[in-house]
């Protein structure tokens, strides 16, 4: 199930998913230029929830309205924010060689996030609250992947900025080539009580 938020990925998030292989329902694909994140998309996941429970979907892809962040939810209808995304492409990336660097969080990111990541043998490092200082620290230290718990991921190696689609993309890889369900790859990192 794809939750477009009635933004600008309604017409291309659908198609890229089909196109891939994938039996796609879509929700939020019908902006009428103020319905935008309302009640829907990344910022509100609970129709994405309903929709993946209803339909016994496999994995639930919801974006925000200009397409930059990702929420997922599982096969069990349990939201799979960014922290959980970020923990997840980065551990395929590092077993598969691809992974620059440290991996990059924020002072909001939850410390199950930076024990996981170190316990793969990784660096992990926090800038300040926004994607733009996530990606001014990629850009210093060379490396390739950083994330917010809001669902703000950048594949620096990818793309320059963070792209919802290409972030999902990174996930359902890590999925297929596992041939592990979403619930499954997030068990590796628990997250803490965190306010």
């Amino acid at each position: 199930v794809v939750d477009c938020a009635h933004g600008a990925t309604y017409h291309i998030a659908p198609a890229v998913f089909a196109e891939l292989g994938a039996q796609v329902i879509t929700l939020g694909n019908a902006p009428d230029g103020f319905n935008i994140n309302h009640e829907c998309g990344a910022t509100d996941a609970r129709a994405l929830v309903a929709a993946v429970r209803q339909h016994k979907a496999d994995v639930g892809i919801a974006l925000d309205g200009d397409g930059d962040r990702l929420i997922m939810v599982d096969e069990h209808g349990e939201v799979v924010d960014g922290d959980e995304l970020t923990f997840i492409i980065a551990r395929r990336r590092h077993n598969t060689g691809a992974l620059r660097g440290s991996v990059v969080g924020t002072q909001m990111s939850n410390l199950g996030l930076e024990q996981a990541i170190r316990t793969l043998g990784l660096g992990f490092e926090r800038v300040k609250v926004g994607d733009r200082y996530i990606l001014e620290r990629l850009k210093e230290g060379g490396w390739t992947l950083g994330g917010e718990s809001s669902g703000h991921i950048i594949c620096l190696d990818l793309t320059t900025t963070g792209d919802g689609i290409i972030s999902a993309l990174q996930v359902l890889e890590a999925m297929a080539a596992s041939e592990q369900t979403l619930a499954t790859l997030k068990s590796g990192m628990q997250k803490f009580p965190q306010t």
